[in-house]
């Protein structure tokens, strides 16, 4: 091999590693402008979607204080609560002439009303949904809300509106996959911040710290850095679970290739008797705990015609959906048949994936933690798009005092 050829290998070997550098700045030069893109417009909206989810992270509790006149009671000594039909009949009372009774949800704990929910259909061939609030020891009716008028989402209380513009942005229940784009496109953006945050020479103790007697500049862009990294898991938790429920159908159809998923259940149907009249609440209870002996009773759905069931959920206490639950019974509204049995424990791997969606979401799985830990990362966007707005205005003032 000639000197001249060896130099010319040996001039490859050197020139390769910038040439190599040259790209790798390159590829981070376009992620960080999509990082900047997506966040300046779309990191907006994920702002407002996580000030809503930190406020609905204590949904209950809240709607509780806002309506505590209706929705609480004083707990008597003893707390005995009176019979279920009894409760039924005083709201049933209480109901317009042409209200027909679609559930009963049993109290929080102890100091809160018993929720009757009911349905009047309107004269524009809408329905008027209303909640009526009962005190479970006194069967007196403690007053009662419109939660929605037709699909005027508006028309509900303050809560249910705030979980409508969280997964909806108003935009109604046919328009989520438009937050759900929006959504995927912030997950994009933080797997791209991830990238652009790991320090290039392996450090990456450094991604966590602020250096606090830097100048403002320097303190932003590490306030930035180092709150993404903190929560990114968090992040990418909650959005991942918020895309997946969106996008349900999506969802399931993935789920379902790796495990079964079984549709929806059906509790069956009633089979009326000449001259039949339906059992009562207490005997429905009484049919359902012999299924389920143990658990807590959380609500009753009631038939809504003749061949209606009766469906009794019994939440268990390692149930991680605490809003609704996965025991429920179907039970003839006649001979009060247990028709069908949904049990949570019987979940295939690929519906228990489906089951932990929401309180992962909601951070309802852990309790009170879980929640605190929701609201935290519900306000993390906002501190996010705050230091990344500085930053990406800071350095159009470099840019600009050098063109300058």
């Amino acid at each position: 091999m000639s000197d001249r050829t060896v130099e010319a290998d040996v001039g490859k070997e050197v020139a390769s590693p910038s040439r190599v550098l040259r790209r790798r700045e390159f590829t981070r030069q376009v992620l960080l402008q999509i990082h900047r893109t997506v966040g300046l417009f779309a990191g907006a909206v994920f702002v407002l979607v996580g000030l809503s989810g930190s406020i609905l992270a204590f949904r209950e509790d809240i709607d509780e204080w806002l309506n505590a006149s209706i929705m609480r009671v004083e707990i008597p000594a003893p707390p005995v609560r009176r019979p279920l039909d009894e409760i039924l009949a005083a709201a049933i009372k209480a109901m317009p002439a042409d209200g027909q009774a679609e559930r009963v949800t049993m109290p929080r704990h102890s100091a809160s009303a018993m929720a009757i929910t009911y349905m009047v259909e309107t004269d524009d061939l809408n329905t008027d949904v209303y909640e009526m609030f009962v005190d479970p020891y006194t069967a007196k009716v403690k007053g009662q809300r419109l939660y929605l008028h037709g699909d005027k989402t508006l028309s509900q209380p303050l809560v249910p509106i705030i979980m409508a513009f969280h997964w909806t942005l108003l935009l109604g229940v046919n328009n989520a996959y438009i937050l759900g784009s929006i959504a995927v496109l912030i997950l994009f953006s933080i797997l791209v911040g991830f990238y652009l945050w790991w320090p290039r020479y392996g450090d990456w103790r450094l991604g966590f710290k602020i250096k606090w007697g830097a100048s403002p500049e320097r303190v932003v862009y590490d306030a930035h850095r180092s709150v993404g990294a903190y929560f990114i898991v968090f992040l990418l938790i909650t959005l991942f679970t918020g895309v997946a429920m969106i996008f349900k159908p999506a969802t399931r159809s993935v789920a379902g290739i790796f495990s079964e998923v079984r549709a929806d259940p059906d509790f069956g149907k009633s089979t009326p008797a000449p001259g039949g009249t339906p059992i009562g609440l207490d005997e429905t209870v009484a049919i359902a705990d012999k299924v389920f002996p143990a658990g807590r009773l959380h609500w009753i759905l009631l038939p809504s015609a003749p061949s209606g069931v009766y469906v009794v959920g019994k939440q268990s206490s390692n149930e991680p959906n605490r809003t609704k639950t996965f025991r429920n019974v179907g039970v003839d509204q006649y001979s009060g048949k247990v028709l069908y049995v949904q049990d949570r424990e019987a979940f295939s791997a690929g519906e228990k994936f489906l089951e932990w969606l929401f309180p992962l979401h909601t951070g309802e799985a852990f309790g009170a933690i879980g929640r605190s830990i929701v609201l935290v990362v519900g306000l993390t966007p906002f501190v996010l798009y705050v230091t990344g707005f500085l930053r990406w205005r800071q350095k159009r003032r470099v840019r600009r005092r050098a063109a300058d």
